[in-house]
This record gives C-alpha cells, sequence and structure tokens, in this order.
C-alpha cells in the first residue's frame, strides 16, 4: 500500500510539473509573439514621414501717419589736456554752459542725460616711437526738444555755446505704442482678409491661428549732423531750417493658419 500512495503521488508530480511548463512555454510563445508584432508596428511608423498639420503663411502690413511732437538730438563736446583733471574740467565746463543755454530756452533738467562719456590717451608714432599726446574727454548729451519750434534754436545755440557735434537728430510721437497697437491691428486685419481670399482660391478652409510674428518698420530719423571745430562756427543769427514732417508708424506680422 505504502508503494502505491507513493506511486500516485509521484505521478501527480509529474503531471503537474507537465502543465506548468506547458503554460510556461505557452505564455513565453505569446509574450515574444506580442513584443514581435509591436515592434513591427513601430518600425513601420518610424518610416513614415511626420508632416503634421497642412498649413498657410500670411503675413499683413498695417500703417499709421503721425505728426511728430518731440525732437530727439545729441549733442558733444571733446577737451584735450596733457592733465586728465583739466582735460575733465574743460568739458564739464563747455557741458554746463551748454545745460545753462538749454535750461533758459526752456528745455527742462529730465529731458537732458549723459549717453556717453569717455577719457582716451592720445598718442602719435613718429619714427616708430610712441609720443604721449595728452588726455582727449568726450561727453554726449541727448536732449529732449518737447516744442518743435525751438529744434533750429537749440542746434545753433548749442554749437555757439561749444558743442562740437551735433547729431542723430530725430523726430518721434510721444504717445507711440498706441499708435503700434493700431498699426498692428491693421497688420493683422490685413493678414486675416489676404488668408480668407487665399482659402477661397485654394478652396480650403481656415483653421485655428499656429504661430504669430511681428517685426516694426524703420526708426524715424531725420538725417542732420554737425561736426565742428571747438564751438562758435554758426553764425549767431543763422537758426536751420529744420521740417518735421509726418512719421510712419509700420508694423509688419506673420500669421500660420491650420488649413482643412
Amino acid at each position: 500500500m505504502a508503494n502505491n500512495k507513493n506511486s500516485v503521488f509521484n505521478c501527480g508530480d509529474f503531471i503537474n510539473s507537465d502543465v506548468t511548463r506547458y503554460f510556461l512555454t505557452a505564455f513565453l510563445a505569446v509574450l515574444i509573439l506580442w513584443v514581435g508584432v509591436k515592434f513591427l508596428e513601430e518600425a513601420k511608423d518610424l518610416s513614415k514621414p511626420d508632416i503634421g498639420a497642412p498649413t498657410i503663411n500670411i503675413s499683413g502690413e498695417g500703417k499709421v501717419l503721425a505728426k511728430p511732437d518731440i525732437g530727439t538730438v545729441n549733442l558733444s563736446v571733446v577737451s584735450s589736456s596733457l592733465d586728465a583733471s583739466l582735460a575733465q574740467n574743460e568739458a564739464a565746463g563747455q557741458i554746463n554752459k551748454i545745460m545753462s543755454f538749454l535750461t533758459n530756452s526752456g528745455i527742462e533738467e529730465k529731458d537732458i542725460k549723459t549717453i556717453s562719456y569717455g577719457i582716451n590717451a592720445q598718442y602719435d608714432f613718429p619714427k616708430g616711437k610712441r609720443q604721449f599726446l595728452g588726455y582727449e574727454v568726450r561727453q554726449t548729451v541727448q536732449v529732449k526738444i518737447r516744442d518743435l519750434n525751438k529744434v533750429g534754436a537749440v542746434v545753433s545755440g548749442a554749437a555757439e555755446f561749444g558743442a562740437i557735434e551735433i547729431s542723430e537728430l530725430r523726430f518721434t510721437v510721444d504717445k507711440e505704442e498706441a499708435l503700434k497697437a493700431e498699426a498692428r491691428a491693421k497688420a493683422i486685419a490685413d493678414a486675416k482678409a489676404k488668408a480668407k481670399i487665399l482659402s477661397k482660391e485654394l478652396g480650403v478652409k481656415l483653421g485655428a491661428v499656429v504661430s504669430f510674428s511681428e517685426f516694426g518698420g524703420p526708426v524715424p530719423f531725420y538725417g542732420y549732423a554737425a561736426s565742428l571745430g571747438m564751438g562758435g562756427d554758426f553764425e549767431k543769427s543763422f537758426t536751420p531750417p529744420i521740417p518735421t514732417g509726418e512719421n510712419e508708424i509700420i508694423s509688419n506680422v506673420n500669421i500660420t493658419f491650420e488649413i482643412r
């Protein structure tokens, strides 16, 4: 009886072991098959170009004309001396004279600012040898002129009081941001109108906006510049005529639309 029991027990272990191996083998076969199918699907997807949704890109331009109400100009003084302190003091004296002239002309101190100041050692090289000539001090102030009727008088007066360079005269609009927004709105409307016409001609429908970019037009610039001697080169009675004209505030936009 003991032998029979052992025999039955061993047979059951054998059956259970075979079943386990069978199911394990089947499971591994299914797993390998599934992995292989996924690999083939991914490889197939990678071979396809990803072109995304079709789009069209349209540009638009908006312009607003405005009468300038502010002028800005750069005034420079230059002084030279063997002693750096003396050169600085001389430049400071010239700037103070110009500042006094400007404030007496109705220009507020908040509208006068220094935009550059430099001290440079000057050398010459006679016969290949370096020779020290002294120090040069250059200071440039930018002046904002809110009464455009005074622009000519400011330019000539600054020269009389020691400005050796008068440059970068520009006419701008004080509240320019509002005009830029108006120009941008016109540019967007222009781009949308072009997009509608083009979509109709192509037989497609416009979708959502995919991208938007904007860049402005040129900065208004009046090409006036004078390089003078050490001041006093303008006749005292001479006030140059400087017309201001009109400024164009320009916005250019690019808009990309989905199409379907």
